[in-house]
C-alpha cells in the first residue's frame, strides 16, 4: 500500500520506525523538503552524520554509485542514511542496479529518493512500494489551504484572524513553501500566543490592506463605482508593485468562482468555501455577488478578461496598459 498521508510518515518518526527505501515523489515540494530536512537532522546524531550520512545529487551521480554507498555498513550507529536528491535527473534506463538492489535492500541502510516535479517509471516505483515507502506529495487543493494555513500557524503557537489567512491565501495562493516561510518569518517579530492580523500580513507581505486586487474584486462585486476607483488609481499609480499582468489572473479567478457559485444547488456558507477554497467567513460576499452579476454576465466578463490579457500583451491594441485597465473594469462593472 502507498503511504499518502504525510501524518503517517511523521508517526514512522516519532516510533523510531523506518523502511529501508523511501521514494519522495511530487508536485508539492514542502513535504518533501520537510520530510528530506527530517532524515538529515532527526535520525542520526550530529557525531554519527560525518561517517553514516551521505548525499548525492542526481546530475552528478548514477545508480551504481548509489547502490554502492547503499549497500556499506553503518559506523558507530545503528543506521545510515543515503540521500538522493534531484533523483529525477538520473536517466531512466540506467536504473537497473538500483532496481535490483532494491527488491533486498540492506535493512541498516535508509535510502532516500528525492525525485521532485516529475512523474516516476510505475515499475520502479512499485518495486520501491514492495519493499520501502512511496510517498506522493499532491499539491493541495484551494478549499484545502485555509484550514492548512490555520494549522500551521496553530502549530506555532499563534492564533491568526479570518481576514488575515485569507488574504495569505488570496496572495500566495496554494504554494505551501512559501505561506509557511512567510509565517515564520512573521512570527518571528510577534509575541508567542498572540493573533496575527490582518496588518501584520499586509504589512509583512507588502500589500496595501485598503488598495488591493482583492479589495478591487470585493468593490467590484458589490459594485461600489467609488470604492472601485480609488483602488483602481492607486493600483495603476504603483505599477511596479502591481503589474497588470498579474493582476488580470486574479480578477479571472475571480468570476470563475463567482461562476461556480453561481451554479450550485447548496449555497450554504460552508458548500461555497469547500466549492471555491475560502473561508466560509467570505461565503456571504460570494453570495452577493452573484445577486449582482447574472451567470451571464460572468460569463462575459471571463472573456472579456481573456480579451484584455492578450491586449496588454501587445496583441490587437495601440493602448497602454493603464488605458486598458480602466476599459476592462469599466466593461466588467457595467
Amino acid at each position: 500500500m502507498i503511504i499518502k498521508k504525510i501524518e503517517e510518515i511523521l508517526k514512522h518518526f516519532d516510533n523510531k520506525q523506518f523502511s529501508p527505501a523511501y521514494l519522495l515523489s511530487g508536485e508539492e515540494n514542502y513535504y518533501i523538503d520537510l520530510l528530506t530536512s527530517k532524515f538529515e537532522n532527526e535520525i542520526l546524531d550530529e557525531s554519527e552524520r560525518d561517517f553514516n550520512l551521505t548525499t548525492l545529487y542526481g546530475l552528478e551521480t548514477n545508480a551504481k554509485e548509489i547502490c554502492s554507498f547503499a549497500k556499506q555498513y553503518p559506523m558507530m550507529s545503528e543506521k545510515r542514511i543515503v540521500i538522493v536528491k534531484e533523483f529525477q535527473q538520473i536517466d531512466k534506463k540506467e536504473l537497473s542496479p538500483l532496481s535490483v538492489y532494491i527488491e533486498k535492500p540492506l535493512p541498516s541502510t535508509i535510502l532516500v529518493l528525492v525525485n521532485k516535479n516529475k512523474s516516476i517509471d510505475k515499475k520502479f516505483l512499485d518495486k520501491v512500494n514492495k519493499s520501502g515507502t512511496v510517498f506522493e506529495s499532491a499539491k493541495l487543493y484551494d478549499n484545502k489551504v485555509i484550514p492548512w494555513i490555520e494549522n500551521y500557524v496553530r502549530s506555532k503557537n499563534f492564533k491568526i484572524e479570518v481576514s488575515a489567512t485569507n488574504l495569505i491565501f488570496e496572495y500566495l495562493g496554494n504554494n505551501l513553501q512559501k505561506i509557511a516561510n512567510e509565517i515564520d518569518k512573521m512570527s518571528l517579530n510577534l509575541v508567542a500566543g498572540s493573533q496575527i492580523m490582518l496588518n501584520d500580513v499586509a504589512n509583512h507581505i507588502g500589500v496595501n490592506k485598503d488598495y488591493n486586487i482583492f479589495e478591487l474584486q470585493n468593490a467590484i462585486g458589490q459594485l461600489q463605482y467609488t470604492k472601485i476607483n480609488k483602488i483602481v488609481n492607486h493600483l495603476l499609480a504603483n505599477t511596479n508593485e502591481n503589474p497588470i499582468q498579474a493582476m488580470l489572473p486574479n480578477l479571472f479567478a475571480y468570476f470563475v468562482k463567482l461562476g461556480i457559485v453561481a451554479q450550485l444547488k447548496d449555497k450554504s456558507n460552508e458548500s461555497i468555501a469547500s466549492a471555491i477554497g475560502v473561508s466560509p467567513y467570505f461565503a456571504k460576499d460570494y453570495i452577493y455577488a452573484i445577486s449582482v452579476f447574472p451567470l451571464e454576465k460572468i460569463y462575459q466578463n471571463i472573456e472579456l478578461i481573456k480579451d484584455y490579457d492578450l491586449k496588454t500583451k501587445g496583441l490587437g491594441s495601440n493602448f497602454d496598459n493603464n488605458e486598458l485597465f480602466k476599459e476592462l473594469i469599466f466593461k466588467l462593472t457595467h
